[in-house]
């Protein structure tokens, strides 16, 4: 959903000498060019009239594609005293999470927010960056400040209508009546998506905001029940607390289709010997962590594809298709992370190569299971 651009800063700063209008030059790693900004609107009162000016120490290159250099739009949330929670042991704790106990430290945190015209809510939110402030040519009151949030909450719950219209759009167009196809189905669970990206979205910007559920329920166009409200047939009905905001999780219930114990079974494979073998670590980067997070969630999405089928039930023929297409997709993932690890360790072992030729034999599995399925659905 939003573009997080902090990792690839170089260094930047932001003007807001101007009441009313936010400009700012940001230079990404691997780009010659800076990002230039050009926003309406305030920061909060600790940068407004001020220039802020940051610098990563460990910028890091990414995928720009989409962006756009001329960044034209509205202002968010901006601050460069945002209170967060930081982790001080982190590396005793992933080590040993179950006999290390978690050790926080409050961090100011950067919180650059804005919505672009040409590319949505961008956001840049760390505790990393060295930065540095210059004194303010104007003050802003507290009564402005509450006026510009009300002002940033609206930018946010507008941004969040517009990808609402846009989904309730492209439904229009392929649900109808009867059985939908594979590419319906494929339509109708990018749809899923989007709105499961909103949701996870408006949670962790509000997260902290005591007021979390009535501005998440607004932005999402839900009615916040009181007691007395009787409820239509019609109303859709969720509780937040309930929502499980941790995705694809697979839980202790495993269905016994052989395509989801034979991935089930690579998985533990390779937990088990790379961890045997000190491969994994708490580095995100490191191939081998990669590697075990796509075999699981290839596990979760093979589950959503199937777990109706073990149970003898009919979906319908183009759900399972379409599915299981997310599934191989994962699996090619998978596939092409362990060549990654290949490539640095630049040695192949015995058990990777295994763990490959099962891979392959899998995915000839499934592509034979959906050519099932379409003959099905004809």
């Amino acid at each position: 959903m939003a573009w997080r651009i902090d990792k690839n800063i170089i260094k930047g700063v932001i003007h807001s000498q101007t009441p009313g209008k936010v400009t700012g030059e940001i230079w990404l790693k691997g780009i010659n060019t800076p990002i230039q900004l050009n926003l309406t609107g305030n920061p909060y009162r600790d940068l407004a009239g001020s220039r802020l000016y940051f610098k990563n120490p460990n910028p890091v290159e990414g995928d720009y594609s989409g962006m756009d250099l001329l960044q034209d739009g509205v202002v968010g949330d901006m601050t460069a005293s945002k209170k967060v929670k930081v982790l001080t042991n982190e590396e005793e704790y992933f080590a040993d999470y179950k006999a290390v106990a978690p050790n926080f430290t409050w961090k100011n945190s950067i919180y650059l927010e804005w919505f672009s015209r040409s590319n949505g809510r961008v956001l840049i939110e760390t505790v990393d960056f060295d930065w540095k402030i210059s004194l303010p040519n104007w003050r802003m009151s507290e009564d402005e400040e509450s006026e510009q949030r009300i002002k940033n909450q609206q930018a946010m719950f507008n941004f969040m209508d517009e990808i609402s219209d846009s989904i309730e759009k492209d439904e229009d167009d392929f649900v109808g009546e009867g059985e939908m196809n594979e590419f319906q189905w494929e339509a109708y669970l990018q749809q899923n998506d989007a709105r499961s990206d909103m949701l996870l979205e408006l949670f962790e910007k509000y997260e902290d905001d005591p007021n979390c559920e009535n501005l998440i329920a607004e932005a999402m166009g839900w009615k916040i029940l009181d007691e007395e409200d009787e409820l239509d047939e019609e109303d859709d009905i969720v509780d937040l607390e309930e929502f499980d905001f941790e995705e694809d999780e697979i839980g202790d219930y495993i269905p016994s289709h052989p395509i989801i114990i034979s991935m089930m079974d690579i998985a533990s494979r390779i937990f088990y010997e790379a961890e045997s073998r000190s491969l994994l670590s708490d580095d995100s980067n490191n191939p081998w962590n990669q590697l075990l997070w796509h075999s699981q969630m290839t596990v979760s999405k093979l589950i959503a594809a199937l777990e109706e089928v073990s149970e003898g039930m009919n979906p319908e023929p183009g759900f399972v298709v379409a599915t299981l297409k997310r599934a191989l997709h994962l699996i090619h993932v998978t596939i092409a992370t362990l060549e990654a690890a290949y490539h640095i360790e630049k040695k192949r072992h015995i058990w990777t190569t295994e763990i490959r030729r099962e891979l392959f034999a899998l995915r000839e599995t499934i592509y034979d299971l959906m050519q099932t399925y379409r003959k099905q659905g004809e």
